[in-house]
């Protein structure tokens, strides 16, 4: 890292309430965990929000030194640096307050689920269980607004969201009627990535979020929007 401006460069895709501008800002709560992390060494951060293809493009061309709220895979590993985890993402099914639907502990979730119709987004992969589910148990839809709204509407049973953009939009859009269905989540670890050789700025972050976590400042990120982790 350069010592003179130590300014540390991350890109990441719009995705509120986790990164989001507002204004001309940027902010968020892993905008504000990340922020918060370097700040611990006295390093500034330079975050821009892109559309998440152009963000792993600027990686791989090392206009940037990270990316962040991105998943682990083996194959991301051969060019990327891992930090540890710093927030677990949680996907779970919602549904119409007015609607008895509920899981069954003893039947295979797979076979429940093809007898729902279900809100997706469209070019989402999810994971095993919901890709194979046939075309037909599955309602394709462009935005995360559009899944709260069809909910009420009832043009699908369930819809799969993550619990907090969940939190955020139904207090944004001001509605109620909108419950968890307990019995199914998908959990996946997130991460930022920097450049392979850029071990320096792992360790910065990796030793700063102990600090935050220490502190209470990761916790208090999550209060600041209302969002449960």
């Amino acid at each position: 890292m350069n010592q003179k401006t130590k300014i540390v460069k991350l890109v990441a895709d719009p995705y509120p309430p986790y990164q989001y501008q507002e204004n001309d800002t940027v902010k968020g709560i892993d905008h504000d965990i990340i922020v918060s992390t370097f700040k611990e060494h006295e390093t500034d951060t330079e975050i821009q929000l892109f559309p998440w293809e152009s963000c792993i493009e600027l990686m791989e061309n090392k206009k940037v030194d990270g990316i962040f709220q991105i998943a682990y895979t083996p194959e991301r590993e051969k060019t990327f640096l891992f930090s540890r985890p710093f927030r677990t993402a949680r996907t779970v099914f919602l549904r119409n307050a007015s609607t008895l639907l509920e899981f069954e502990k003893n039947v295979e979730i797979s076979l429940q689920l093809k007898t729902y119709r279900i809100g997706v987004l469209s070019g989402y992969s999810y994971d095993p269980t919901i890709d194979s589910l046939p075309e037909s148990a599955r309602t394709e839809v462009k935005g995360q607004e559009m899944l709260l709204e069809g909910l009420l509407r009832g043009r699908f049973d369930l819809a799969l969201m993550d619990s907090g953009v969940a939190t955020y939009l139904i207090g944004k859009m001001n509605i109620g009627g909108i419950e968890r269905v307990e019995g199914y989540e998908i959990k996946r670890q997130l991460h930022v990535a920097f450049q392979k050789d850029r071990y320096d700025l792992a360790n910065l972050f990796n030793v700063g979020f102990e600090k935050i976590k220490e502190k209470g400042i990761y916790n208090e990120v999550f209060k600041d929007y209302g969002v449960v982790q």
